[in-house]
């Protein structure tokens, strides 16, 4: 029976990879380098900041150490915020305000930081959707480990067959997996997922998947 659902944050219910993005490239500017968007949505698209600024050094061979270029790259990806918020993806208000509304419990699931997320929430009028989040801040291995989504079923008290997590990266994807959820994906611009990577339904807008999630719920399995 299904009792929650869990969804990721950046590029599933709001546009902000053009932000991350863009603060990544102004921190290689002074080295020289110059990312090209369409690498970094296709391999660093849900990422961890950790992540991809160890595997931008190595690429790079920049003289910087790893923790300092993901906290350039957060306080820059900050400054941005301030000029320009993410805006919700289609349908997303309106997904949350049904899910709100509905009988499951609901939880945010990021690997984001929590001074990321939360003027964006504040700005959106977001915060009551989530009773529950769980950011980069509360634990040790970052998505694509399965430590958020068992950190999110411990705090909620439920079992992994007992939740859906909705995702729209592979490194999302696989992590929600590795911990025993039902993995509902969500294709985007920027987002090309492979079929063996660990969803178990595949949708083309959040709509899409309000209208699954209410089907779940209204199965006879789920009152037998």
């Amino acid at each position: 029976m299904v009792r929650a659902i869990c969804f990721d944050f950046d590029g599933t219910l709001v546009d902000s990879e053009h932000l991350h993005y863009a603060a990544w490239q102004a921190e290689l500017q002074p080295f020289g380098c110059s990312l090209e968007k369409s690498r970094y949505m296709a391999q660093f698209s849900g990422v961890s900041t950790y992540a991809t600024a160890k595997t931008l050094i190595q690429d790079y061979q920049l003289p910087i150490a790893t923790e300092q270029l993901m906290a350039q790259k957060t306080a820059r990806f900050l400054s941005l915020l301030e000029t320009e918020l993410p805006t919700p993806m289609p349908g997303a208000y309106e997904l949350l305000r049904d899910m709100q509304q509905s009988e499951l419990a609901v939880a945010l699931v990021t690997g984001s930081y929590r001074k990321e997320i939360e003027p964006v929430l504040d700005s959106l009028g977001w915060r009551d959707f989530f009773p529950l989040i769980i950011t980069r801040d509360d634990v040790q291995n970052a998505k694509p480990h399965p430590e958020p989504y068992l950190t999110a079923l411990e705090r909620l008290n439920l079992s992994a067959d007992e939740c859906l997590a909705l995702e729209d990266s592979a490194t999302g994807i696989r992590s929600a997996h590795d911990a025993g959820l039902t993995v509902l994906a969500i294709t985007t611009p920027h987002t090309n997922l492979a079929h063996d990577v660990g969803y178990s339904a595949l949708f083309y807008s959040l709509p899409e998947v309000g209208e699954h999630v209410r089907q779940l719920l209204l199965s006879p399995s789920r009152h037998s």
